[in-house]
């Protein structure tokens, strides 16, 4: 760019009259008028119905194969019909969970598992001002296998902090038979002060729990595939049975989900070894799908929330594309499968039946979550707004992939003789335990 070219670039954009246009060269808004994210420029008034949103981190690790199968689990496939689904949701790593998971809430690398940078939850808390009651955070323990899941309500950003985050609760902190803390000392014990409740939410909160622990409402219902009787499963199931109580409760924004017992598919060596193999992921698959289908029926049962309420569900990876010579299924760096994971999202904003088979990324998530909850922009995320998602798309620019999503090549598949030994093993599980009959 010239001299020349500059001063009449400045000129124009001094007077406003830029106009950004759309893939048919069509103008969108001009200058000024609208939100910059990364490449784009978004509307400043989207005027989304949603007003309260459900995100489901489906960890950990869900492979495309079994939930987009319909015998496995028909209910996903069903929301996948209702919504847009996105075949093509790429994450640069595959085996750190515990990072994995806070990557997706603040939309760039995490260092360390406690957020360092603003969760979605944190800006739209920040730039609505909306109340500390309306944004949660559910898991169904704190730890598990190495990884921390309770520390994710808040970021330790100075712009942010506690101050901005979530209400957490962590399920087997709260619902075991041995606790015998009163409605008040549980909001004592587990909701920190400097989250910002008022005394008349707190006071909420107390009255909610002591209903949900008089009727034991957190106790999932019953399923056709039992649950593994183990805290990680037990509290999955608490925390999708509790959502949409909280939901009606208190119609919070935001309530993010973190479920974390898919990761049975390999937690230990050994074949049959401790309930962790591809069987046990296989049960966790068809179980969690028969909870996430009755939670939804639950929402759109009311007449209010199913006008007002979406739903997106993502894992935090993918899965290996074959069952290893263990009898277990991996996500391990370098396999197609374990990085190109999918993301659902139902509701009444989103494209109905629609289905991306764009590149998108995992960082992604975090600034399409703020701008769709609160119309601004997730400032310190390296992702861009998922503009395909939205219903009327002439009114939003087209989807870049950031620079940020870097695409290493994925390592070659098993060789001739690691597939031959991985057969054996199949078949030696067919005939004793009836594993994949």
């Amino acid at each position: 760019m010239n001299r020349r070219s500059f001063l009449k670039y400045s000129a124009a954009l001094g007077a406003g009259s830029l106009v950004t246009r759309n893939a048919t060269g069509s103008p969108l808004w001009e200058a000024g008028a609208g939100i910059p994210m990364g490449t784009m420029v978004l509307p400043e008034n989207p005027g989304f119905k949603t007003k309260h949103l459900i995100t489901v981190i489906y960890g950990a690790g869900a492979r495309k194969k079994e939930v987009f199968d319909p015998a496995m689990a028909p209910n996903l496939a069903k929301l996948a019909t209702e919504g847009t689904v996105f075949t093509e949701d790429y994450g640069e790593t595959a085996n750190l969970h515990g990072f994995m998971y806070t990557e997706l809430f603040i939309g760039r690398d995490a260092p360390s598992q406690t957020p360092r940078f603003p969760t979605w939850a944190n800006y739209v808390r920040k730039k609505t001002g909306a109340p500390a009651s309306d944004f949660w955070t559910l898991q169904g323990l704190s730890y598990y296998r190495g990884w921390t899941y309770d520390s994710k309500h808040f970021c330790t950003h100075p712009e942010y902090g506690l101050r901005y985050g979530s209400t957490s609760l962590t399920m087997n902190k709260i619902f075991y038979e041995e606790n015998k803390a009163t409605p008040r000392e549980i909001v004592d014990l587990n909701v920190e002060k400097a989250l910002g409740h008022t005394e008349k939410e707190r006071k909420q909160l107390e009255e909610f729990l002591a209903d949900v622990l008089a009727r034991k409402s957190y106790l999932p219902p019953s399923t056709k595939r039992p649950l593994i009787e183990r805290d990680v499963q037990v509290g999955d199931a608490q925390i999708i049975t509790l959502t949409p109580q909280i939901l009606k409760a208190f119609k919070p924004k935001l309530i993010d989900v973190q479920v974390l017992a898919l990761d049975d598919a390999h937690a230990d060596f050994g074949y049959w070894n401790y309930n962790t193999d591809f069987v046990e992921y296989v049960k966790h698959i068809e179980t969690t799908d028969e909870l996430l289908g009755k939670m939804w029926k639950e929402i759109q049962a009311d007449p209010y929330l199913r006008e007002t309420t979406s739903l997106l569900i993502r894992p935090e990876c993918g899965r290996d594309d074959e069952v290893n010579i263990y009898g277990q299924l991996g996500h391990s760096e370098g396999n197609y499968y374990a990085h190109h994971a999918w993301m659902i999202a139902v509701g009444p904003d989103f494209r109905k039946g629609a289905v991306v088979n764009d590149l998108v990324q995992r960082r992604d998530l975090c600034p399409t979550i703020t701008y769709f909850m609160s119309g601004q922009n997730a400032e310190h995320s390296t992702g861009h707004v998922r503009t395909q998602l939205f219903k009327d798309q002439k009114r939003f620019p087209a989807y870049t992939l950031p620079t940020t999503a870097a695409m290493p090549d994925p390592k070659p598949g098993p060789t001739a003789e690691e597939r031959r030994v991985a057969e054996k093993v199949k078949e030696f599980a067919r005939s004793t335990v009836g594993y994949g009959d």
